[in-house]
């Protein structure tokens, strides 16, 4: 093997790191190395990843682990998989918590190689055309950005729907977004968890269907309520923390019962959003402070 064959040398760096070459290899790369930057950095970077493998600390397993798990299940007959397990340990475990923050510096460290490698040689130049176009911009995150816009652009259609004609604001977002009317049972079984928009509502309010939607930020349970006027109320039960759901209306934070809440102005009404155990409610068409306050307490007691 030629000692000015970076490509090639490259191929066995991580092999040359591990102490799985041969010793003719090795020899052969280690003394490439000593005269070659670029082929050093990149081994460099190996043994960046190694450091951090060796220096994150793993958080000791709660002895109450398999008890939180237990409490997410759904109080149903239907099987669980062992990925929706995994999801809550990691949501709920320090100990997975670790193993997220862990694999997240790793990433880090792999991006930084393949962009120092994008500019120093051929090879870390192939990783560079993964993430990047011919425009030079992340794709990944502008097809995120488009379908949030997008997002934005039909709960808006579907705000000014709303008030006026419910069944047909109903309509095109079960539309939209490949909804499904279910009962309880029916959503455990698409969702994984009962809904919390379940049992008894808050006298003057009436639940008139729940629905599951494949929305952009995650799959989402939809309650669509009547108040004894006869005017709607909705309300998504989500996973994700925070949406860009209504684009750049104004919002603000205030306290709504015992929670935090983010409230968005929606002219005649207002959107409210908040953290009701391990995921988020936000509730449409409100027409006050004071009802989001009413919907909080209803649900922590529930």
């Amino acid at each position: 093997m030629s000692s000015s064959d970076c490509n090639t040398v490259r191929s066995h760096l991580s092999a040359y790191h591990d102490g799985e070459l041969s010793a003719e290899l090795a020899a052969t790369v280690a003394k490439h190395i000593e005269s070659c930057e670029s082929c050093a950095a990149e081994l460099s970077a190996f043994e960046s990843i190694g450091s951090a493998f060796a220096q994150t600390q793993m958080p000791a397993k709660p002895s109450d682990l398999w008890q939180r798990i237990e409490r997410e299940l759904p109080m149903t007959a239907e099987a669980v998989t062992l990925s929706k397990r995994f999801g809550v340990w990691v949501r709920e475990s320090p100990y997975g918590a670790g193993l997220v923050s862990m694999a997240a510096s790793v990433l880090v460290l792999l991006g930084a190689g393949l962009w120092y490698g994008g500019n120093n040689g051929d090879m870390a130049g192939g990783g560079a055309m993964a993430m990047h176009g011919s425009d030079g911009h992340s794709h990944d995150g502008e097809m995120s950005a488009e379908h949030m816009a997008e997002f934005a652009g039909v709960m808006d259609e579907y705000l000014q729907k709303l008030p006026s004609d419910p069944d047909a604001a109903e309509r095109m977002l079960l539309a939209k977004y490949n909804g499904e009317k279910v009962d309880s049972d029916g959503a455990v079984k698409l969702v994984g968890y009962r809904p919390i928009i379940s049992g008894e509502l808050p006298e003057g309010y009436s639940l008139a269907s729940t629905s599951v939607l494949k929305m952009p930020c995650c799959t989402c349970v939809k309650a669509v309520c009547k108040r004894s006027d006869g005017s709607t109320l909705v309300l998504f039960e989500h996973d994700d923390d925070e949406a860009a759901w209504f684009g750049d209306r104004p919002s603000s934070m205030a306290m709504c019962g015992d929670k935090d809440c983010c409230l968005v102005d929606l002219d005649s009404s207002i959107a409210a959003t908040w953290k009701q155990g391990s995921r988020s409610v936000t509730a449409v068409g409100v027409r006050d402070q004071n009802e989001v306050a009413t919907l909080v307490n209803w649900l922590d007691k529930s």
